[in-house]
């Protein structure tokens, strides 16, 4: 219990400057407020008060408690006293219109309080911050772990160790694989129900987690291994993939994609990757790279699509991309807007793929977009989220990967709006169709294609794009090594604009951002009934070109699309129940689903997914070039809605 009282004093201590903070101490009022703070009106700004105090106590920790008491030491120690006190006897005012901010947010600034200078409180005051933290744990996922870890505080304040071990059990619980809120199977993390979050709240269960591992570490309350295991995995197979080159994937942080930097820099990940290497040796390299890509804001060696069948999210990755695609279904949230954040954020989850070749391709982007616009996008003039939960009503959502090969699908399903839409990367490469696109909506229907900050010259069919024009038509786009063909001679839509955006309109920050923004989308016109786009992105235009195959091979129909892509893969979307020619084989299926085909000289290796995630198995015959039948049985769905094969051809 001491060892654990004293780390948590070295955690809390901070090189705050007892300049800084006599400073601030001279400013308290004789009644312990400080000028300036809202205090008799409930909301936020009161916790204002505290973060004062707590800046007072962390300096004090650092720099007057082992030291001789000097009169600034004296000053901070008796400023502090009496700004609890004002809060002791305030207490109504402190009240908060969110229930975080009463039951943790308050008790997390008071707990680095209580920690900092515990022995230079007076008794009484001590007492009433005990009194703040709960006794038993509550709440779902990363909300029971933080309010686990003010279970343990009080405990090691009480020196209770019944309730220290009661906080420590449920915070490592609260990492393990669920089916419920929190870490998921694939390694995503859900939170607010099924919205992914590994950025936001997931990042929180994990910091809170390996730091109290890492706290534990060596002592009667040292983790079990199941626990570490777990924490490792949430940490290396999940959010180490959803980070590149300095950022964390948008598409992750739920609603703080309204928040300027809210947890979008991977450097917050530092003190994890410490504490996990701290207690988990077995993956030490694996923490080494991980932290050397963070802080040189380079790659690291993770390459290759990985498809997150919990999230609903496609990650292909090199040392020079990251593509990003997030999808939703009906068993899933596609964005939420609660505290006045994320208000535009309707068409997040409905197929955003976002193209990176630099960590700050999107960086502060999001107050400057068009939000019925974002990439990928099939969409009508709507943004504004008016729900506090949204997500696409079909069920019929999907992906495969295998090394640097994936395809992904979802079928659009909002109301008045619905369409078919297919993803398939190889290597760098994308192409994307749709069809079926239909509206009843008396409005335009587009798909976005990119809009991301300009960085290079543009070229449209080859000729430098004049800015000063207001917009451009063309078939082939390029700029800052990416380009942008249409498949189907139907033109894409580009437009350059200098915009000013605040971040006040999409949350709570009023802060500026201006930035010019290129912008390629496709039209669908009003209502349509049978729109379809067919495109392809290329993640490196001047290094590799495609094979022909993989531009000429591909197929976007109502019931398939497929796409071969060279001589020896392809993939496809089966929307309904058919036969497949492809790879000199026929295949048959007897339900929609996902596949992916690889030939090696006599051997096929066949994947199968479940975008409707409702089977149990699929029936699949296979023949040869000479028809012969070389597979007829039945194909049985995993838990990750997968089921795998390999034929060998006579």
């Amino acid at each position: 219990m001491d060892s654990l009282f004293a780390r948590l004093q070295a955690y809390y201590a901070s090189e705050t400057s007892l300049e800084e903070a006599f400073v601030l101490a001279s400013s308290l009022e004789r009644d312990g407020s400080w000028p300036g703070l809202k205090y008799h009106k409930k909301g936020h700004l009161p916790i204002e008060h505290l973060k004062k105090a707590k800046l007072l106590a962390k300096a004090y920790g650092h720099s007057c408690r082992e030291n001789a008491v000097s009169a600034k030491c004296e000053k901070v120690r008796e400023s502090l006293v009496l700004a609890l006190q004002y809060w002791s006897n305030n207490k109504q005012d402190f009240v908060s219109d969110n229930w975080w901010m009463n039951e943790i947010g308050v008790q997390r600034e008071l707990a680095a309080i209580a920690f900092s200078m515990w022995n230079d409180l007076p008794i009484s005051l001590r007492l009433q911050i005990i009194e703040q933290f709960p006794e038993q744990p509550s709440r779902n996922g990363a909300n029971r772990t933080w309010i686990s870890e003010l279970v343990v505080f009080r405990g090691i304040l009480e020196q209770r160790e019944s309730l220290v071990r009661l906080g420590l059990k449920n915070i490592s619980e609260t990492i393990l694989i669920t089916d419920q809120e929190g870490h998921q199977m694939d390694h995503s993390y859900f939170m607010h129900g099924a919205l992914l979050y590994n950025g936001g709240y997931g990042k929180v269960a994990l910091s809170i987690a390996a730091k109290w591992a890492a706290f534990c570490n060596g002592t009667v309350f040292s983790f079990d291994p199941k626990y570490i295991k777990a924490m490792s995995a949430l940490a290396l197979e999940g959010n180490r993939w959803m980070m590149w080159k300095g950022m964390v994937d948008p598409m992750t942080l739920g609603r703080e994609i309204s928040r300027k930097d809210g947890n979008s820099k991977s450097i917050d990940f530092l003190p994890i990757i410490d504490e996990l290497s701290l207690v988990d040796p077995l993956h030490q390299k694996e923490y080494d790279v991980w932290k050397n890509s963070v802080v040189s804001g380079s790659s690291d060696n993770l390459s290759g699509c990985r498809y997150f069948y919990r999230g609903e999210l496609m990650i292909c990755r090199a040392d020079d991309y990251y593509v990003s695609l997030k999808m939703s279904s009906k068993n899933t949230v596609g964005s939420e807007s609660i505290n006045r954040e994320n208000r535009r954020g309707l068409w997040l989850g409905m197929g955003v793929l976002t193209l990176y070749r630099h960590g700050d391709d999107y960086e502060n982007i999001f107050p400057l977009w068009d939000w019925n616009k974002l990439p990928g996008v099939t969409s009508d003039r709507q943004f504004e989220q008016k729900e506090k939960r949204v997500t696409n009503l079909s069920n019929f959502v999907g992906g495969l990967s295998d090394e640097n090969i994936a395809v992904a699908a979802m079928k659009l399903e909002r109301p008045g709006l619905r369409g078919q839409k297919g993803w398939f990367f190889y290597n760098g490469n994308i192409i994307a169709l749709g069809n079926s696109i239909s509206s009843s909506q008396d409005d335009e229907i587009t798909t976005s294609v990119d809009q991301r900050i300009l960085k290079t010259n543009v070229t449209v069919d080859g000729v430098p794009m004049n800015f000063k024009d207001a917009s451009y038509q063309g078939n082939r786009v390029c700029h800052d090594d990416i380009c942008y063909a249409s498949l189907d001679q139907s033109p894409f839509f580009i437009s350059v604009q200098n915009r000013i955006g605040n971040w006040k309109n999409i949350g709570t920050q009023k802060l500026e951002e201006r930035d010019s923004v290129l912008t390629i989308w496709r039209s669908h016109g009003i209502q349509p009934s049978q729109g379809s786009y067919a495109y392809q992105i290329s993640m490196h235009s001047s290094r590799k070109s495609l094979p022909d195959s993989f531009i000429r091979n591909f197929i976007n129909e109502p019931k398939i699309q497929m796409v071969q892509f060279d001589d020896s893969s392809s993939a496809g979307v089966l929307y309904f129940a058919q036969k497949v020619k492809t790879l000199g084989c026929l295949l048959s299926f007897s339900k929609p689903c996902i596949f992916m085909l690889k030939r090696g000289g006599n051997r096929l290796k066949l994947a199968i997914a479940d975008p409707t995630k409702q089977l149990s198995s699929i029936d699949v015959q296979v023949q040869n070039e000479n028809s012969k039948m070389i597979f007829d049985d039945e194909i049985e769905f995993s838990q990750d809605l997968s089921g795998k094969i390999e034929i060998k051809m006579e």
